[in-house]
Protein backbone atom coordinates (compact mmCIF):
# COMPACT_ATOMS: atom_id res chain seq x y z
CA UNK A 1 0.00 0.00 0.00
CA UNK A 2 1.44 3.58 -0.86
CA UNK A 3 1.92 5.65 2.00
CA UNK A 4 1.46 9.75 2.19
CA UNK A 5 5.28 9.66 1.84
CA UNK A 6 5.59 7.36 -1.08
CA UNK A 7 2.63 9.53 -2.87
CA UNK A 8 4.95 12.48 -2.30
CA UNK A 9 7.82 10.91 -3.87
CA UNK A 10 5.52 10.75 -6.63
CA UNK A 11 4.25 13.95 -7.21
CA UNK A 12 7.58 15.19 -6.61
CA UNK A 13 8.87 13.43 -9.82
CA UNK A 14 6.19 14.57 -11.94
CA UNK A 15 7.29 17.66 -11.28
CA UNK A 16 4.52 18.84 -8.85
CA UNK A 17 6.11 20.90 -5.35
CA UNK A 18 4.10 20.50 -2.70
CA UNK A 19 4.40 21.98 1.14
CA UNK A 20 5.90 21.07 3.59
CA UNK A 21 3.04 19.84 5.49
CA UNK A 22 1.88 16.73 4.41
CA UNK A 23 -1.81 17.29 4.55
CA UNK A 24 -1.45 20.33 2.84
CA UNK A 25 -1.14 18.92 -0.93
CA UNK A 26 -0.56 22.13 -3.13
CA UNK A 27 0.73 23.19 -5.93
CA UNK A 28 1.03 26.24 -8.43
CA UNK A 29 -0.70 26.89 -11.77
CA UNK A 30 2.78 27.88 -13.45
CA UNK A 31 3.57 24.51 -13.53
CA UNK A 32 0.31 23.28 -15.31
CA UNK A 33 1.24 22.59 -19.15
CA UNK A 34 -2.68 21.34 -20.27
CA UNK A 35 -3.97 18.69 -22.45
CA UNK A 36 -7.14 18.39 -24.40
CA UNK A 37 -7.08 14.45 -24.07
CA UNK A 38 -7.47 15.31 -20.62
CA UNK A 39 -11.66 15.46 -19.88
CA UNK A 40 -12.59 17.30 -16.90
CA UNK A 41 -16.40 17.21 -16.51
CA UNK A 42 -19.21 19.35 -13.87
CA UNK A 43 -22.46 19.03 -13.27
CA UNK A 44 -24.01 21.46 -12.62
CA UNK A 45 -21.19 23.98 -14.23
CA UNK A 46 -22.40 26.18 -11.31
CA UNK A 47 -23.33 26.20 -7.97
CA UNK A 48 -26.66 28.05 -6.75
CA UNK A 49 -26.09 29.07 -2.63
CA UNK A 50 -28.97 28.12 -0.79
CA UNK A 51 -30.22 26.08 -3.55
CA UNK A 52 -28.11 23.70 -4.92
CA UNK A 53 -27.82 19.97 -3.57
CA UNK A 54 -25.13 18.40 -5.30
CA UNK A 55 -21.91 19.10 -7.83
CA UNK A 56 -20.73 16.24 -9.45
CA UNK A 57 -16.76 16.44 -10.83
CA UNK A 58 -15.59 13.84 -13.12
CA UNK A 59 -12.14 13.23 -14.55
CA UNK A 60 -11.77 10.82 -17.50
CA UNK A 61 -8.71 9.66 -19.52
CA UNK A 62 -8.03 7.69 -22.26
CA UNK A 63 -4.48 5.87 -22.26
CA UNK A 64 -4.34 5.25 -25.92
CA UNK A 65 -5.33 8.44 -27.02
CA UNK A 66 -1.91 9.61 -25.66
CA UNK A 67 0.66 6.99 -27.48
CA UNK A 68 3.85 8.81 -25.38
CA UNK A 69 2.37 7.58 -22.08
CA UNK A 70 3.03 3.38 -21.58
CA UNK A 71 1.24 3.52 -18.26
CA UNK A 72 -1.14 5.36 -16.17
CA UNK A 73 -0.05 5.76 -12.59
CA UNK A 74 -2.61 7.83 -11.07
CA UNK A 75 -5.62 10.44 -11.27
CA UNK A 76 -5.61 13.71 -9.11
CA UNK A 77 -8.41 16.25 -9.00
CA UNK A 78 -7.34 19.68 -6.82
CA UNK A 79 -9.29 22.55 -6.03
CA UNK A 80 -8.65 26.10 -5.94
CA UNK A 81 -11.18 28.71 -4.59
CA UNK A 82 -9.25 31.91 -6.49
CA UNK A 83 -9.19 32.09 -10.15
CA UNK A 84 -6.95 34.58 -10.07
CA UNK A 85 -3.80 33.84 -8.88
CA UNK A 86 -4.88 29.85 -8.20
CA UNK A 87 -3.48 27.86 -5.71
CA UNK A 88 -4.77 24.27 -6.01
CA UNK A 89 -5.36 21.65 -3.12
CA UNK A 90 -5.70 18.03 -3.88
CA UNK A 91 -9.42 16.95 -3.62
CA UNK A 92 -9.07 13.32 -4.29
CA UNK A 93 -7.04 10.47 -5.81
CA UNK A 94 -6.95 6.97 -7.20
CA UNK A 95 -4.03 5.28 -8.11
CA UNK A 96 -3.27 1.51 -10.27
CA UNK A 97 -1.74 0.51 -6.56
CA UNK A 98 -4.43 0.29 -4.88
CA UNK A 99 -7.20 0.18 -7.38
CA UNK A 100 -9.34 2.49 -5.03
CA UNK A 101 -10.04 6.50 -4.71
CA UNK A 102 -8.89 8.49 -1.91
CA UNK A 103 -10.63 10.83 -0.26
CA UNK A 104 -7.86 13.68 0.28
CA UNK A 105 -10.60 16.72 1.41
CA UNK A 106 -13.08 16.30 4.13
CA UNK A 107 -15.29 18.60 2.07
CA UNK A 108 -15.95 15.74 -0.95
CA UNK A 109 -17.83 12.13 -1.12
CA UNK A 110 -15.78 9.92 -3.65
CA UNK A 111 -18.09 8.51 -5.43
CA UNK A 112 -15.56 5.96 -7.97
CA UNK A 113 -12.29 5.63 -9.26
CA UNK A 114 -10.38 3.42 -11.33
CA UNK A 115 -7.14 2.74 -13.19
CA UNK A 116 -7.43 1.09 -16.08
CA UNK A 117 -4.82 1.18 -18.84
CA UNK A 118 -6.17 -1.07 -21.51
CA UNK A 119 -9.36 1.59 -21.35
CA UNK A 120 -10.87 4.26 -19.95
CA UNK A 121 -9.37 5.59 -16.38
CA UNK A 122 -11.76 7.55 -14.20
CA UNK A 123 -12.30 9.68 -10.68
CA UNK A 124 -15.58 10.79 -9.91
CA UNK A 125 -16.53 12.97 -6.90
CA UNK A 126 -19.58 14.67 -5.48
CA UNK A 127 -20.14 17.59 -3.45
CA UNK A 128 -23.29 17.34 -1.24
CA UNK A 129 -25.18 20.99 -0.51
CA UNK A 130 -21.87 22.79 -1.51
CA UNK A 131 -21.36 26.14 -1.03
CA UNK A 132 -19.43 29.40 -2.49
CA UNK A 133 -15.85 27.67 -0.82
CA UNK A 134 -16.25 25.33 -3.81
CA UNK A 135 -16.67 27.44 -6.43
CA UNK A 136 -12.82 28.29 -8.34
CA UNK A 137 -10.91 26.18 -10.61
CA UNK A 138 -11.16 22.49 -10.94
CA UNK A 139 -8.06 20.49 -12.02
CA UNK A 140 -7.50 16.84 -13.40
CA UNK A 141 -4.20 15.71 -13.22
CA UNK A 142 -3.14 12.27 -14.97
CA UNK A 143 0.60 10.83 -13.69
CA UNK A 144 1.54 8.40 -15.88
CA UNK A 145 5.80 7.20 -17.72
CA UNK A 146 6.42 6.46 -21.00
CA UNK A 147 7.84 3.98 -22.92
CA UNK A 148 11.16 4.53 -20.80
CA UNK A 149 10.25 4.97 -17.85
CA UNK A 150 10.00 8.58 -17.45
CA UNK A 151 7.27 10.33 -15.73
CA UNK A 152 4.62 12.43 -17.69
CA UNK A 153 1.73 14.54 -16.62
CA UNK A 154 -1.37 15.53 -18.09
CA UNK A 155 -3.91 18.25 -17.42
CA UNK A 156 -6.67 19.59 -17.61
CA UNK A 157 -9.25 22.60 -15.75
CA UNK A 158 -12.82 23.99 -15.59
CA UNK A 159 -14.19 26.74 -13.80
CA UNK A 160 -16.92 26.41 -11.40
CA UNK A 161 -19.26 29.88 -11.20
CA UNK A 162 -21.17 31.16 -7.86
CA UNK A 163 -24.52 31.90 -8.99
CA UNK A 164 -26.96 33.70 -6.59
CA UNK A 165 -30.40 32.38 -6.29
CA UNK A 166 -32.20 35.75 -7.12
CA UNK A 167 -30.18 35.78 -10.12
CA UNK A 168 -31.40 32.75 -11.27
CA UNK A 169 -35.07 33.63 -10.01
CA UNK A 170 -34.47 37.30 -12.37
CA UNK A 171 -33.82 34.85 -15.56
CA UNK A 172 -36.36 32.74 -14.87
CA UNK A 173 -38.94 36.16 -14.74
CA UNK A 174 -37.47 37.32 -17.83
CA UNK A 175 -37.38 34.10 -19.36
CA UNK A 176 -41.45 34.16 -18.42
CA UNK A 177 -42.34 37.40 -19.74
CA UNK A 178 -40.84 36.34 -22.96
CA UNK A 179 -42.54 33.61 -23.64
CA UNK A 180 -46.01 35.08 -22.77
CA UNK A 181 -45.57 37.78 -25.23
CA UNK A 182 -44.22 35.62 -27.73
CA UNK A 183 -47.73 33.85 -26.76
CA UNK A 184 -49.67 36.81 -26.90
CA UNK A 185 -48.19 37.92 -29.88
CA UNK A 186 -48.98 34.79 -31.55
CA UNK A 187 -52.73 33.98 -30.57
CA UNK A 188 -52.79 37.93 -31.57
CA UNK A 189 -51.96 37.14 -35.08
CA UNK A 190 -54.04 34.12 -35.34
CA UNK A 191 -56.97 36.28 -34.53
CA UNK A 192 -55.94 38.62 -37.52
CA UNK A 193 -55.51 35.68 -39.77
CA UNK A 194 -59.36 34.60 -38.66
CA UNK A 195 -60.45 38.15 -38.98
CA UNK A 196 -58.77 38.72 -42.38
CA UNK A 197 -60.39 35.77 -43.76
CA UNK A 198 -63.73 36.97 -42.52
CA UNK A 199 -63.72 40.38 -43.92
CA UNK A 200 -62.67 38.19 -47.68
CA UNK A 201 -65.16 36.42 -47.34
CA UNK A 202 -68.12 39.07 -46.67
CA UNK A 203 -66.80 41.06 -48.92
CA UNK A 204 -65.96 38.89 -52.22
CA UNK A 205 -67.14 36.14 -54.07
CA UNK A 206 -64.41 34.04 -53.01
CA UNK A 207 -64.11 31.15 -50.43
CA UNK A 208 -61.36 31.15 -48.31
CA UNK A 209 -59.42 27.96 -46.84
CA UNK A 210 -56.67 28.26 -44.68
CA UNK A 211 -53.80 25.74 -44.04
CA UNK A 212 -52.17 25.08 -40.96
CA UNK A 213 -48.80 27.13 -40.31
CA UNK A 214 -45.57 25.75 -42.33
CA UNK A 215 -42.25 27.71 -41.22
CA UNK A 216 -44.13 29.94 -40.15
CA UNK A 217 -46.39 30.80 -43.10
CA UNK A 218 -49.99 30.52 -43.57
CA UNK A 219 -51.76 29.62 -47.05
CA UNK A 220 -54.75 30.93 -47.89
CA UNK A 221 -56.82 28.92 -50.68
CA UNK A 222 -59.33 31.06 -52.80
CA UNK A 223 -61.36 28.73 -55.05
CA UNK A 224 -64.43 28.18 -56.95
CA UNK A 225 -63.74 31.43 -58.78
CA UNK A 226 -64.49 31.89 -62.42
CA UNK A 227 -61.40 34.08 -63.63
CA UNK A 228 -58.19 34.16 -62.37
CA UNK A 229 -56.26 37.54 -63.11
CA UNK A 230 -52.19 37.20 -61.89
CA UNK A 231 -52.49 41.00 -60.97
CA UNK A 232 -56.35 41.62 -59.40
CA UNK A 233 -55.49 38.57 -57.24
CA UNK A 234 -51.57 39.82 -56.48
CA UNK A 235 -53.25 42.74 -55.06
CA UNK A 236 -55.87 40.39 -52.71
CA UNK A 237 -52.70 39.00 -51.75
CA UNK A 238 -51.03 42.04 -51.02
CA UNK A 239 -54.03 43.05 -49.20
CA UNK A 240 -53.79 40.44 -46.17
CA UNK A 241 -49.62 40.71 -46.09
CA UNK A 242 -49.33 38.39 -48.18
CA UNK A 243 -48.51 37.60 -52.65
CA UNK A 244 -48.83 34.64 -54.41
CA UNK A 245 -47.62 31.31 -53.20
CA UNK A 246 -43.71 31.37 -53.81
CA UNK A 247 -42.56 27.36 -53.87
CA UNK A 248 -39.08 27.58 -53.01
CA UNK A 249 -37.86 23.92 -51.20
CA UNK A 250 -39.29 20.79 -51.72
CA UNK A 251 -40.55 20.74 -48.06
CA UNK A 252 -42.28 23.08 -48.94
CA UNK A 253 -43.81 21.97 -52.58
CA UNK A 254 -44.49 18.93 -50.76
CA UNK A 255 -46.83 20.63 -48.08
CA UNK A 256 -48.73 22.20 -50.79
CA UNK A 257 -49.61 19.54 -52.75
CA UNK A 258 -50.44 17.98 -49.45
CA UNK A 259 -52.86 20.85 -48.38
CA UNK A 260 -54.50 20.85 -51.66
CA UNK A 261 -54.83 17.12 -52.12
CA UNK A 262 -57.53 18.32 -48.48
CA UNK A 263 -59.41 20.43 -50.81
CA UNK A 264 -61.81 20.80 -53.54
CA UNK A 265 -60.49 22.47 -55.59
CA UNK A 266 -59.54 21.63 -59.18
CA UNK A 267 -57.28 24.21 -60.48
CA UNK A 268 -54.72 26.38 -58.56
CA UNK A 269 -52.54 28.85 -59.67
CA UNK A 270 -49.01 29.96 -57.70
CA UNK A 271 -46.66 33.42 -58.03
CA UNK A 272 -44.27 32.34 -60.51
CA UNK A 273 -43.59 34.21 -63.81
CA UNK A 274 -42.40 33.37 -66.96
CA UNK A 275 -39.62 35.54 -67.97
CA UNK A 276 -38.58 36.66 -71.92
CA UNK A 277 -35.91 33.80 -71.71
CA UNK A 278 -38.50 31.47 -70.97
CA UNK A 279 -36.88 31.36 -67.24
CA UNK A 280 -39.43 31.29 -63.94
CA UNK A 281 -38.72 33.82 -61.40
CA UNK A 282 -40.95 34.61 -58.52
CA UNK A 283 -42.15 38.07 -58.25
CA UNK A 284 -42.37 38.85 -54.45
CA UNK A 285 -39.01 37.11 -53.77
CA UNK A 286 -37.33 37.46 -57.12
CA UNK A 287 -33.46 36.25 -55.37
CA UNK A 288 -35.24 32.88 -54.62
CA UNK A 289 -34.99 30.54 -57.53
CA UNK A 290 -38.98 28.97 -57.64
CA UNK A 291 -38.66 25.39 -56.79
CA UNK A 292 -40.84 22.83 -59.81
CA UNK A 293 -42.35 19.91 -59.45
CA UNK A 294 -43.64 19.34 -63.10
CA UNK A 295 -46.65 17.46 -64.35
CA UNK A 296 -46.02 14.70 -66.88
CA UNK A 297 -44.81 15.82 -70.08
CA UNK A 298 -44.48 19.29 -68.74
CA UNK A 299 -42.85 22.10 -69.16
CA UNK A 300 -44.74 22.95 -72.58
CA UNK A 301 -42.89 25.58 -74.56
CA UNK A 302 -45.84 28.37 -75.46
CA UNK A 303 -45.17 32.19 -75.52
CA UNK A 304 -48.73 32.76 -74.33
CA UNK A 305 -48.36 30.24 -70.85
CA UNK A 306 -46.53 32.63 -68.78
CA UNK A 307 -48.01 31.88 -65.22
CA UNK A 308 -48.05 28.23 -63.03
CA UNK A 309 -51.11 26.31 -61.90
CA UNK A 310 -51.53 23.02 -61.31
CA UNK A 311 -54.42 20.65 -61.15
CA UNK A 312 -55.75 18.19 -58.89
CA UNK A 313 -55.46 15.42 -62.31
CA UNK A 314 -51.98 15.81 -62.48
CA UNK A 315 -51.85 15.26 -57.96
CA UNK A 316 -51.02 18.98 -58.31
CA UNK A 317 -47.84 18.61 -59.86
CA UNK A 318 -47.35 22.15 -61.80
CA UNK A 319 -47.62 23.53 -65.84
CA UNK A 320 -47.09 26.35 -67.19
CA UNK A 321 -50.92 27.99 -67.68
CA UNK A 322 -53.01 31.04 -69.89
CA UNK A 323 -52.78 34.36 -67.26
CA UNK A 324 -55.45 35.42 -67.27
CA UNK A 325 -57.67 32.86 -67.57
CA UNK A 326 -61.82 32.36 -67.29
CA UNK A 327 -63.34 28.74 -66.92
CA UNK A 328 -67.39 28.78 -66.85
CA UNK A 329 -67.44 25.56 -64.17
CA UNK A 330 -65.89 29.09 -61.73
CA UNK A 331 -63.41 26.24 -60.35
CA UNK A 332 -60.08 28.54 -60.53
CA UNK A 333 -58.37 29.17 -57.22
CA UNK A 334 -54.96 30.75 -55.93
CA UNK A 335 -53.27 30.31 -52.82
CA UNK A 336 -51.73 33.69 -50.73
CA UNK A 337 -48.81 33.13 -48.83
CA UNK A 338 -49.13 34.96 -45.34
CA UNK A 339 -46.28 35.58 -43.56
CA UNK A 340 -46.32 35.51 -39.74
CA UNK A 341 -45.27 38.78 -38.57
CA UNK A 342 -42.36 38.51 -36.25
CA UNK A 343 -43.15 38.98 -32.63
Amino acid sequence: MCTMQSWGVILIIAGITLTSAAEDLTFNENVLFLDENVTLAVNPPYIINGLASNVDVRCLFKRDQVPAMATVLSLVIAHSNATDQPVYSFVASVNEFEGHAHNISHDVEVISGSIDNRGESSLHIRFKYPDSKMTGVYVCEVQGFDQIGRPITKYTKLQILPKDAQEIFNQMDVLQNTVNAFQTCREGHLMLFDKLIQKLSQTSEYNFTASAFFNGHRYLLADMIPLFDYNVDQNVCNSIEGYLIELDTPDEMAFFERFLAQTNASYVWIGAKKNHDDSWYNEHNSSVRPLFTWAPGQPVNDATHNCMCASRNDAWKLSPCLCPYSHTQSDLGYICEVPEPNC
